[in-house]
This record gives structure tokens, sequence and C-alpha cells, in this order.
């Protein structure tokens, strides 16, 4: 049979995974020669031998691919027979084809883990240990292409032994960059809140594990940045915790061995079993159990909790030492601020938090913040997409040129896309903050560089105001569009969910805060919408917010701006609210609305949720995002009677546009307080009537207008009750139901949905 050859071209996910390798080991079991090199963004590989050989080669590669792989497209042309005389790997060269990346950081792998756990392995107690299947990734590169000379292991050459794993091909350590011993890799080691050293290598770990259990709150160094860490089966550290961080109830994060000590405090379901267990082991939030036995000040007044497993060494040596143990492992920094990441950095600004820091000398080159995943309506929903996911690209149904999205304000993310391939960056926070905001530009540089897109457009929020507008135009200049908040929301929505150019959805966009083209506050929007515009056909009752902000601080601000057209001043002031600065502030915010002094008007689903609340005395004061709305859902969820109250009624609006009349529905609440009903049967009321309202008034326009499809997107959609209640009356009306799938419900998907705006813009310049 005459010998033949093929020249490759495969994009993906195809770097740092082990890939060549294991093209030079499946070309030498079928007798082909020829060769495999990266080319910086994709990988070439040129077989050589007889056709059926290159055949079965060809159906092995996508089958037998290494775990961490991914292959998006390959590429196969037909060329001359040289006659090479074997099957060798190159070493990597610069190149252009298509986008790809690296992948992104991995738990360490069941390998490496028995390893650490073998007395008879070089790598016993060596917390660094990773292959090519596991380990950091992202968080230690530099720049492409991926080798290690371009990452932060550059600063560990490797001894002998390694050398020998590193360059054989049949090893699973050829080539793997994160990869080295305790004789040539990084060290660990724990120092007191003044940096003095007292322990190093595994005794290190032994003795951070002592301290934990007698109470003491710690700092370890990970992949992608610092957690802090403290016991979270003892209240005394927590909520001394608590106190430190000023952080009086946001729930923290805790990280157990593994599912059978996750079970003996939460409810473990097949969706978020997976979820926890992968590779990517993301934060998953999963209901307490009935027999909680953690701190309750861990995750105080909800029904749920974050949970995670251990992903590196270090935690997998932490948690082996007492197996039943669980830590709070909560991200080292301020609300909305950057994870901090270098050893000296934590000494200064986690001094009077920490009490003790579990430090090594491995570079952070990329801040990168656990990925938060919860299941909501039977399917998975990103909280927060991060470690484990970025840089993954999301891939799109239809091409665009090189564009930008620039994000939010809050929960800020950056995507670029080129062709049917966007990125999206891991979290960066509230860009308010000039500390986030400095990052948020570090971010889209490392980005540019690691994807080398180079933005032609950019898509950035309408609010004039955000830092992240102002960065896109000075940066884009008259190439910078602005794009509405709620918009992107539904833009993100369809792309997610990979809906052709040419699709039209009512989609549903329910949250805090967004500006509107009107220049007030919108967050409860029905929009028709295409991928180039839209039309606003429905929304919430604008509602006042006396003192602006103050209101969604003080949620009890928000009950006499939605019912001071219904009750007497009299009536307000016997509602059981609370104002930090008691009668003279009600008195205060009684004359700011008969006046209409410093009173925002706002449409959103958020501070309707925040009222409600506060009426029914589940939350008084926000002392985090999301606070009132994610108390009542877990005071929902205590509902025994769970209520069928008719709250609502909806009315027409200017031009005939349905509008959901919310103060009708904390009304209803008001006038049934007191009575059989408890708050938590109350609770229930107020989101299945706000979820039925909504999804009505949808249905409606949805026949009247010819969509087919309706979607849901913004922060309430991570609520369990209302989505499933939405996307139930929405189905069994007969139409299709879409929620986000790869990116975040909330603000993290709207650079996605701003890049989207901007890459399929025909005009250069304007709002959409």
């Amino acid at each position: 049979m005459q010998n033949e050859a093929r020249l490759l071209h495969v994009t993906g996910t195809v770097q740092g995974v082990g890939f060549r390798p294991f093209i030079y080991r499946l070309a030498k079991s079928h007798g082909l020669s020829g060769y495999v090199k990266n080319l910086g963004n994709h990988v070439e590989i040129l077989i050589e031998g007889k056709r059926a050989n290159l055949e079965s080669f060809l159906n092995n590669l996508p089958e037998k691919k290494p775990p961490l792989a991914r292959i998006k497209k390959i590429k196969i042309n037909i060329v001359s027979f040289s006659g090479l005389p074997e099957f060798i790997i190159i070493q990597s060269e610069e190149g252009t084809f298509e986008n790809s990346i690296i992948p992104p950081d991995t738990a360490i792998c069941e390998e490496c883990r028995r390893e650490i756990f073998d007395s008879s392995s070089r790598y016993y107690h060596y917390p660094f240990t990773v292959c090519t299947n596991c380990g950091p990734r992202y968080t230690t590169v530099r720049t492409l292409p991926y080798d290690r000379e371009n990452t932060t292991m550059a600063d560990f050459p490797l001894c002998e032994d390694c050398e020998v794993e590193y360059t054989n091909p049949f090893n699973r350590r050829y080539h793997a960059q994160p990869f080295c011993c305790p004789e040539c890799g990084p060290e660990i080691w724990l120092s007191d809140a003044q940096g003095k050293v007292f322990e190093k290598n595994y005794e290190a770990i032994v003795k951070a594990s002592d301290l934990l259990e007698q109470g003491s709150i710690l700092s370890i160094k990970g992949f992608g940045g610092f957690h802090i860490a403290c016991n979270a089966r003892k209240e005394d550290p927590v909520k001394e915790l608590r106190r430190r961080l000023g952080r009086p109830e946001q729930p923290f994060a805790v990280m157990a061995k593994d599912t059978a000590v996750v079970e003996s405090f939460a409810e473990l379901r097949d969706g978020d079993r997976r979820c926890l267990t992968s590779s990517r082991r993301p934060i998953t939030v999963l209901p307490k159990s009935k027999a909680f036995k953690l701190a309750e000040s861990v995750s105080p007044n909800l029904h749920n909790i974050g949970v995670m497993l251990p992903y590196t060494g270090i935690q997998s040596l932490l948690f082996d030492l007492v197996p039943d143990s669980v830590y709070v492992m909560t991200s080292a920094n301020l609300p909305g601020r950057p994870m901090v990441i270098e050893n000296k950095e934590a000494l200064e600004k986690l001094k009077g938090i920490a009490d003790f820091h579990l430090l090594h000398n491995r570079v952070i080159a990329n801040r990168n913040d656990d990925t938060v995943i919860r299941v909501v309506n039977g399917q998975k929903a990103f909280i927060r997409r991060s470690r484990g996911f970025v840089p993954e690209p999301i891939e799109l149904p239809f091409e665009v040129e090189a564009v930008a999205g620039i994000g939010a304000e809050m929960n800020s993310t950056i995507t670029l896309a080129k062709g049917n391939l966007a990125y999206i960056s891991q979290y960066i926070g509230n860009t308010s903050h000039i500390e986030t905001f400095r990052y948020h530009s570090e971010v889209f540089q490392h980005l540019v560089q690691l994807t080398g897109i180079e933005p032609l457009k950019w898509g950035c929020d309408l609010h004039p105001s955000f830092n992240t507008t102002r960065f896109a135009i000075s940066r884009g200049e008259e190439k910078a569009l602005r794009i509405q908040h709620h918009y992107a929301h539904i833009l993100a929505l369809m792309a997610d969910n990979s809906l052709p150019e040419d699709s039209r959805v009512l989609g549903i966009a329910l949250d805090g805060v967004g500006y509107g083209e009107d220049g007030t506050v919108w967050g409860g929007e029905i929009l028709g919408t295409s991928y180039f515009g839209y039309k606003r056909l429905g929304h919430l009752l604008p509602q006042s917010m006396p003192g602006g902000d103050l209101a969604v601080k003080i949620p009890g601000r928000m009950v006499l701006g939605m019912l001071s057209g219904k009750l007497g001043e009299a009536e307000l002031e016997k509602l059981p609210l609370y104002f930090p600065r008691g009668r003279q502030e009600f008195s205060a915010v009684a004359q700011q609305l008969r006046r209409k002094i410093n009173v925002t008007v706002s449409s959103s689903a958020g501070r309707v949720l925040d009222a409600a609340a506060a009426l029914l005395g589940i939350c008084q004061v926000r002392t985090y995002e999301g606070e009132p709305a994610m108390k009542l859902e877990s005071a929902a969820k205590k509902s025994l009677q769970k209520p069928d109250l008719p709250l609502v009624f909806k009315k027409e609006g200017k031009a005939g546009t349905p509008v959901l009349d919310t103060t009708e529905l904390l009304l209803g609440v008001y006038e049934y307080s007191g009575g059989k009903y408890s708050p938590e049967d109350l609770a229930f009321a107020v989101e299945e009537n706000l979820a039925k309202g909504i999804a009505e008034i949808t249905i409606t326009l949805a026949a009247k207008k010819g969509f087919e499809k309706v979607g849901l997107s913004g922060g309430v959609a991570y609520n369990d009750h209302i989505t499933s209640c939405i996307a139930g009356t929405v189905k069994e009306a007969g139409f299709e139901f879409l929620t986000h799938r790869r990116v975040p419900c909330g603000d993290g998907c709207i650079s996605f949905g701003q890049a989207i705006a901007a890459g399929l813009a025909t005009d250069s310049e304007g709002t959409l």
C-alpha cells in the first residue's frame, strides 16, 4: 500500500494538557512518522505512513485525547509524502492561525494525590506535585506560547531527576510546565503575623492544621490568590473573623475533605455532586441539611451554603490531617476589591485579620477567584465564572470582528472576541474602587496579550459615570458603543444559548440596577430583542427610592417609597421598619417623598424584593450585595402553607405598555401581615406572585408580538423559586424558555453581551 501524508492544524485547548506527547505516543502506536509542534496559538501535526494507519490515527485522536484537552477544530490537508524517518516533537514556535489558548487551572489529579501520600514516592508530602493532567495553568502564565520559560515556574530550574521525566514523551509529566519536586520546586513555610518564619515544608502544614483546630485565623496562599481560613465548626473563630473583616452577615464559603464530610452539613443532589467533585472544583452552593453541624454564623439566616473540595496539594495535605474538619475558605480581600496575591501584600493588608500565614514562593501571575455555581431550576448557573473555567473560550454561533466588552461596574468582567470565539476574563469585582479599576486595566492588557485580539470596536455600559465606560471611550474613542445594561444581559443570554444571528427573543431582565435610556434606574424589564436592537415592551412599575443609594442600604426607605401613596403617614410610621436615626430619619424620608427631593425612580425587581424583606422583618439593613433578597428566598423556603394569595394586579402604562404594579404587591403583604400567615408564608407569596405576574405579562406579549422564545437574565435569576415559577408558567403556555448555561446570570455576563453588540453593530458609533 502506498504511503501518504496529512498535515493537521488543531485548535482549541491543546496547550499545557499533554497534547504533544499524546500525539507522539498515538503516532508511534500506529507506526507513523512526522512531527508535532506548537505554533503559539494552535498545534501543527504532520503524519506520514500507510492510509489505513493514517485513518486509524485520525479516528483515535478526538476519542483518546488527554482529559484536559478541548478540541475545537481539526483542519486536515493532503500533502506530499516526504519520507521522514521517525515521529518527533518539535520545540514551540511563534505563529498565527486561529485562536487557541491555555487551559484553566484544575484540581490535583488522583495519581498525583496518591504520590503525595505515598511514603516511597519522591513527591511524598510535597504540596506542589502536578502533572500534565492537573495543577495551575492560567495563574502561572505570563505570555504565550505556553512553555516553562514563559511561566512563573521559570524561577525554578528543573533538577536532574525532574529533567528526565520532563523530557520523556512516555511520562505523564512530559512538558508539564508547573512540574517540579522538593529538590527544585517552590517552598512552603508558616509565619506569624509579622512575617517571622517558624515552620517549613510539610511541618508548616501540620502546624497550620493545629492552629486552625485551636481557633486561629490563617491566610493560605493558593493557585490564584490567598484564602483566609478558620475552623467552621466553632462559633468563636467565625465570629472573630467577621469582626476583623467587617462582614457581619455575608456568607462564608467552606471547604471539606470529601463529599462524606459535606453530607454532614449539606444536601447533595446529583447535579450538585457533579459540580462539587469535578476537576474544576468550584464553590457549589448547596442546601443546608437539617442536621447542620457547622457554626450558624458561617451562613447566617440563609438556607444554603457555598462548599468546595480541596483542589491544591496544600489543601489535600491539610485536610488529611483532620479528616472531618471543615474550614472557612474565603477570598483574602475586602468586598469588591482584588484578592491578595503577594506574600508582602498579605503581611501588610491582612495585618489585624490573619494570626498566621501559610506562604509559598511561587509567583501568581494572574489573580483568579474561586468559581461559584448554584443549581437553579435543575440547571447549573454561574454566580461567578473564574478559576477552573477562565480562560476557556465561549464558542459563538456566528463570527464577529475583533471586539472588546468592558463590563459593568459591579461584578465586572472583560470579554475579548474575534471570529467565533469569545474569551471572558476572571471575576474582577467592583470597579468603582480605584484599586479594582487598576486591576481591571491589568486584566484587559493581559487578555489582549494572551489572545492576540486587538479590539476594533468597544462595547461599554450606557452609564456615563462608570469607570469602565470612561475606559472604553478613552481607548476606543469613536469606536466605543454604549450598550444599555439590560439589553447586554439579553444579548449575552442569546449568544450563551447559541442562537443564530437572525434570532428574536422576548427577554426578561431582573436585577438591582441598570441605567435606562430614559435616565431612570431600570431593573425589571421585558425587552423584545434581536442581535441588532431592542424595544422595551413591558416593565415593573417605577418606584420612588428616597435618598437614592440609601434606599438600597436601608430597605425600609424603599417600603415608604412604595407605600406612601397608599397609606397615610401615621400608618407608615407604625410599620415595623428600621431606620438608623429612628423617628428623625422616618420624618426626613417622609418629607423627601412629599417634596420629591433627592428621590430616584427605579423599576428594579431587586428593590421590590428588598422592600418585601424589610416589611416582613426579614432583613432591615443591607450589609452585602443581594442580602435582603437572599434572606427573603431563604425565608420563603421555610413556608409551611405556601399560600396562593392574589397580591398583584397589572395595569397599562404609557402607549399601552404593560406594567406590573408592585405597589399592590407590597400593599397585599401589609394587609395580610399579622394574621394567620407567617412572614415565611408571605415571603413565599411575594416571590410566587411577582414571578407569575412577570410570566403572565411576558406570555401575553410573546403571543401578541410573535415571539417563540422567552429568556431570563439578571441577578434575580439566581432565585430558584422565582426562576422555576417563571420557567414553568412560560413553558406551560407553549413557549421555549432560555436561561444561562455557560456565563453568569448576573453582571458577570454584561461584558459578553457588550462584545456581542459591538461585534455585530453595523454603525461604528452610537448607543444600542
